[in-house]
């Protein structure tokens, strides 16, 4: 059957105006959605990889050179090992259970990131935007983050071996029920700290003295940086 030709114009004008009124409600259903979202810091590099939003399999990431990175709200899990991902964006990356081994993460946004029973072994982060991250019952060994920042950080039931936290920012962090061995915290800001329950053995505090105590070490009394 055949339309008039105004008929079928007619037609196509309509289904142009109903597309037009689609797209628009869509940008202004987009506009919402990303108006609401925080963002990670991200440093300019040519050429940095773009793998945010997505599931990144450890192999795209071990033994790479991925300086400036856009890892943003990303899934990462499994073994990444002698990577470098200094000053990638990591915002709000779901990092699971993931174990890191000699990776580079100085400098890199990792705020709103959750990882649970991580695995960080010779891993630097220091000046890393660690705030509000979560990482609850992970391992810390060997790992540099002199000068990070982990305000508001849950790091409840962490442990931390031969680790340097000097002039770290741990300003209203959970660390309850946390180990601290072999540590450095010199000059690490602790106020407002949750420290119930941790667990202190050969610390150096924030102010310098190393930890003691006749029953069981602690750095009471020295939490407050020289």
């Amino acid at each position: 059957m055949r339309f008039p030709p105004r008929t079928v114009r007619g037609r196509r004008q309509a289904a142009a105006a109903c597309l037009a009124v689609a797209v628009a409600l869509g940008g202004l259903v987009l506009v919402r959605q990303r108006a609401g979202e925080t963002h990670g810091r991200r440093c300019a590099e040519p050429g940095a990889a773009a793998m945010a939003g997505r599931v990144v399999g450890d192999a795209e990431l071990s033994q790479r050179q991925l300086r400036c990175a856009d890892l943003e709200r990303s899934t990462v899990d499994g073994f990444v090992r002698e990577a470098n991902l200094s000053g990638a964006n990591l915002h709000a990356a779901r990092l699971g259970s993931v174990s890191l081994e000699n990776v580079d993460l100085s400098g890199a946004d990792l705020s709103d990131a959750a990882a649970r029973d991580a695995m960080l072994t010779g891993v630097e982060l220091g000046r890393a935007d660690l705030r509000r991250t979560a990482w609850h019952g992970s391992t810390f060994t060997d790992v540099g983050l002199r000068g990070a920042v982990l305000r508001e950080a849950d790091l409840r039931r962490t442990e931390f071996h031969r680790s340097d936290l000097g002039g770290a920012d741990a300003r209203d962090a959970d660390l309850t029920g946390a180990s601290l061995v072999d540590t450095d915290l010199r000059g690490t800001r602790l106020d407002g700290a949750d420290l119930d329950g941790t667990t202190w053995s050969n610390v150096v505090c924030p102010d310098g003295t190393k930890s003691g105590g006749d029953r069981r070490e602690s750095c009471a009394g020295h939490l407050t940086p020289a």
